[in-house]
């Protein structure tokens, strides 16, 4: 590298690095909140961005020492959404599980009851995210995973569970099945990445499943229907939306379903899983949904 751009790098690094530090001393002095939940948050994104700017990552360490700053001043964040990073497509079904797990609890209550324990599980799953956006280091990806799952445990089952909430989606529709085996699945989704209709590693496995289900259940029909998300104009949405259907449907004809049939159509941002406003980018939105039909 030439020296000049050396000498620019480095100025750079030395600025992002003083402007992160600042902040995150500012994190570092502020007055820890009496709020049990708040104080667990602020401690718990005070270390997060301490370990960010340890490594460099200076983009992090300002996000997690702004979430502590709001913790301390009494506004505990709510956790992450899916359009606050850049996430691998075939890790959005298991993260949007957890994400679902964490938000049922809280919306139990789960911050009063055990607000250490809930403070643990938002840390681990924020953690968790930004691990797998940076998707290298996989024994960190599954450290923040496994302290999230043993922090929202006991908020599934036991004393700390408190009582049902009604369902936000309704659980996927099952083919009757021989007695003593399981239910098999109608309904399969394949995630995609922003602005492609390339499938992504584990879309196949996904794609995969839902033919083998269709063998094995005898499905007269699979319907194939893509989507999109809001951001970029309907038409384009619409075209995308048809594209990923009609790479879906070229992976199950690949898989051995020439015989069966196959409805592809396309609605483009029009049915989207998770309202959000125009130009929003959703990961859950760009999707293609297989249904099996008899």
């Amino acid at each position: 590298m030439p020296l000049i751009k050396r000498v620019i790098f480095a100025s750079c690094t030395a600025g992002l690095l003083s402007a992160c530090s600042g902040t995150l001393i500012q994190a570092e002095n502020a007055a820890a909140p009496a709020d049990p939940f708040a104080r667990a948050l602020y401690a718990g994104y005070v270390n997060l961005a301490r370990a960010e700017l340890d490594e460099n990552d200076f983009a992090d360490a300002r996000t997690f020492a702004a979430r502590a700053m709001a913790s301390s001043a009494g506004n505990p964040p709510s956790p992450e959404n899916f359009d606050a990073r850049r996430l691998p497509a075939g890790k959005l079904p298991e993260l949007s599980r957890a994400r679902d797990r964490l938000m049922t609890a809280l919306a139990r209550g789960a911050a009063t009851s055990a607000p250490e324990r809930a403070a643990r599980a938002q840390l681990a799953f924020e953690c968790w995210m930004q691990e797998q956006e940076e998707n290298i280091q996989p024994g960190d990806i599954a450290a923040c995973r496994d302290r999230f799952t043993a922090a929202i445990g006991a908020f599934d089952t036991g004393p700390l569970a408190g009582a049902r909430p009604q369902r936000l989606q309704p659980t996927p529709a099952m083919i009757k099945a021989p007695r003593g085996a399981e239910p098999l699945k109608t309904r399969f989704v394949v995630y995609f990445d922003l602005d492609t209709a390339t499938l992504v590693p584990g879309a196949e496995s996904e794609i995969t499943r839902a033919a083998a289900a269709a063998r094995r259940s005898g499905a007269a029909m699979v319907r194939v229907t893509g989507h999109a998300d809001r951001l970029g104009s309907d038409g384009y949405n619409l075209t995308l939306s048809r594209n990923r259907a009609q790479e879906v449907t070229r992976a199950l004809r690949r898989l051995g379903l020439p015989d069966i049939g196959i409805a592809t159509q396309a609605f483009g941002e029009e049915k989207p899983a998770v309202p959000t406003g125009d130009g929003r980018p959703e990961p859950r939105n760009r999707r293609v949904e297989i249904e099996l039909t008899h």
